[in-house]
């Protein structure tokens, strides 16, 4: 649950905004942790950037790690990458704006996705202790306590990973990814989608419901969108470091002891393979099918790194691989 948790993270944050700030936990880690993170992070293919470019014969590709959340500094970042966009035949998106609004009414009218609607609700189900400490957590969000205790646990933890100053910016949803959107259809350029939106909502509720409170009862210390593990992901965001950012919450959260680590490590293999692994080995087959050789692909910047990540796996299809300005 952890790792639901920090890939919404690392799509939300804005917090060059002052009601968002904290300080960067990179800072503060010991050199024992540090050690094994840029040990773990130098074994990782493509680690840093979140802008390359595949070339393999005619065809080119512009690949861009996004964040779905708005940040002031995306705006140079958008101003670079315009005239890349707007030269290209195609832009590919996790989920092209219309596909999203489509995507939108349906999920609203399938509560049974989201919501327990079947069975006891979450207060029957977690121990007193357990239900007390994540309704005080709920609260804290907004979110009343009895809604809480309807919410399918997957779906409630993304909804206590977006901290208040987030919900209080009426640009929140400007991100990187539906910046460049608003700039290919300004453009003429066609938009498709790398996934149907609705496979994605399958992947969150393929656990058993208990699985699931499980998981989110091991991350409980986690949940709440601390400050600092915002500032932290920001910033290591723009620093073009995703990879060692992902790293360092895993460090963490293997070393939480909530549960003896080897099952630790086992829930975070299988996170990452589900979440991140499984849609990148997806997308590949979408890409080399779409017929045109200028593309600009935009997706979170988590799935470009690693072995099973976007950028490793272009290099293994025969592209030619090149790190470009962001």
């Amino acid at each position: 649950m952890r790792l639901l948790i920090i890939l919404c993270l690392l799509c939300l944050p804005t917090l060059s905004q002052a009601a968002c700030k904290g300080t960067d936990l990179r800072q503060s880690l010991s050199e024992k942790d540090r050690a094994w993170i840029n040990s773990r992070v130098a074994e990782t293919p493509f680690a840093e950037g979140n802008h390359w470019i595949a070339t393999r014969g005619n065809r080119r590709i512009h690949i861009v790690g996004t964040m779905h959340i708005n940040d002031p500094r995306m705006a140079p970042v958008q101003e670079r990458l315009a005239p890349i966009l707007e030269a290209s035949d195609t832009l590919l998106l996790e989920v092209s704006p219309e596909e999203k609004a489509d995507f939108q009414a349906e999920l609203a009218g399938r509560t049974d996705l989201t919501l327990i609607t079947e069975g006891p609700s979450l207060i029957d189900r977690l121990s007193e202790t357990d239900w007390q400490e994540l309704a005080q957590i709920a609260n804290s969000r907004g979110i009343p306590s009895w809604m809480a205790a309807k919410m399918r646990p997957w779906f409630l933890a993304v909804s206590l990973a977006v901290p208040p100053c987030l919900k209080q910016d009426p640009k929140r949803a400007e991100g990187l990814d539906m910046r460049l959107g608003t700039l290919a259809t300004a453009a003429g350029v066609p938009i498709r989608s790398l996934e149907d939106p609705m496979s994605v909502i399958a992947l969150m509720n393929a656990d058993p419901l208990e699985e699931q409170i499980r998981q989110l009862t091991t991350g409980l210390a986690f949940l709440g969108g601390d400050a600092d593990n915002f500032y932290t992901l920001a910033e290591s965001y723009f620093d073009e470091k995703t990879a060692w950012f992902l790293t360092m919450n895993e460090r963490m959260y293997r070393s939480s002891r909530t549960l003896p680590e080897h099952e630790l490590e086992e829930l975070w293999e299988a996170a990452i393979v589900s979440l991140l692994d499984q849609r990148n080995l997806a997308w590949i087959p979408v890409i080399e099918a779409t017929t045109a050789d200028h593309l600009v692909i935009a997706v979170g910047a988590a799935h470009l790194p690693g072995e099973n990540g976007v950028l490793n796996l272009l290099q293994q299809q025969g592209y030619q691989l090149q790190r470009a300005q962001f």
